[in-house]
């Protein structure tokens, strides 16, 4: 899964495009220090996102703003490969 653009929102927050889902928006949120998925704007042109899809986006997205050292951290994380 790849990034195809990304913007600076209010509050921190950071609206992600993925090529998997190229008319989705998803957005992040800081959480401490790394960075987690709060909503997914779908659209119905897409594949319905998986638990699996948001994890990867979570890794992808974190690997890009160079807080995956700190997601890895957290409580809930578990290896997946990207």
């Amino acid at each position: 899964m790849n990034i195809l653009s990304y913007s600076y929102k209010k509050r921190g927050a950071i609206e992600f495009t993925f090529d998997a889902f190229p008319h989705s928006k998803v957005v992040f949120h800081p959480i401490k220090t790394y960075y987690f998925i709060r909503t997914v704007r779908w659209n119905a042109a897409d594949p319905v996102v998986t638990r699996r899809d948001l994890e990867r986006m979570e890794m992808v997205a974190n690997l890009e703003i160079g807080t995956l050292e700190h997601y890895k951290k957290r409580k809930g994380y578990k290896p997946l490969t990207l």
